[in-house]
């Protein structure tokens, strides 16, 4: 077997799929290809030279989106929305104290080491998330198995065909109604497991401003980092 040399600026996915995708990816602007396994380079760089009009005007969105951005700044964390002053203590555990009035976290987190930010985010999703979910499924009659939290590029979440429920922790950084309406989102997919008619007015009788949660989660929701 050889390895394919494509451009440092393009990423190859072979994946048992039946046509050819593209997306852009978020952080560096790369062009993530995903392809049949048989199809061969050629035929994938003029697929993609092909779709180069639209790459330029994913990029240019990218990059306007970024600009409106509020990026972290040192001594920071995004939490919920907001921006945090963090107060390092030593003594302090990884979580903290979270003051939501002064916006102050007191933590022994290391704001600029992203591995702990990961951590942080992830221990902040274990404490909030399940009882909002517990809460969510009792409110509106859902049963789910099990919730796993973990760091993921792209997906916010996902429901697997026996309920258990998939959360990025990073949603602890979007506003408390993005986080209810990725919650009730999964949810939905308990009784509706597609993205039909009857998923989207389930998920209207559950969030009724869920409109919003999504364009937050196509705009700002493309471009906030750990």
């Amino acid at each position: 077997m050889y390895m394919e040399l494509f451009p440092p600026e393009i990423e190859i996915i072979r994946k048992r799929v039946k046509r050819m995708t593209l997306r852009i990816r978020t952080e560096d602007e790369c062009v993530i290809c995903t392809i049949p396994w048989y199809v061969s380079k050629a035929e994938t760089l003029e697929f993609i030279h092909k779709n180069k009009t639209w790459i330029e005007k994913q990029k240019q969105k990218i990059r306007q989106l970024r600009a409106m951005h509020i990026h972290r700044e040192k001594g920071m964390l995004l939490y919920m929305g907001e921006s945090y002053r963090v107060v390092a203590v030593e003594h302090a555990t990884m979580p903290g104290i979270i003051n939501k009035e002064e916006k102050i976290i007191i933590s022994s987190i290391n704001t600029e080491d992203e591995s702990q930010r990961k951590e942080w985010y992830t221990l902040q999703a274990h404490s909030i998330l399940p009882p909002i979910i517990d809460e969510q499924a009792r409110l509106h009659g859902f049963a789910y198995k099990k919730i796993t939290i973990k760091h993921q590029k792209s997906k916010w979440g996902s429901c697997s065909v026996d309920g258990s429920l998939n959360f990025n922790a990073k949603m602890m950084i979007t506003p408390e109604h993005v986080i209810h309406y990725l919650i009730i989102h999964e949810l939905a997919h308990t009784r509706e497991f597609h993205h039909g008619e009857k998923f989207w007015n389930l998920v209207e009788s559950c969030c009724p401003d869920y409109l919003e949660a999504e364009k937050y989660l196509r705009t700002m929701g493309r471009v906030i980092e750990i």
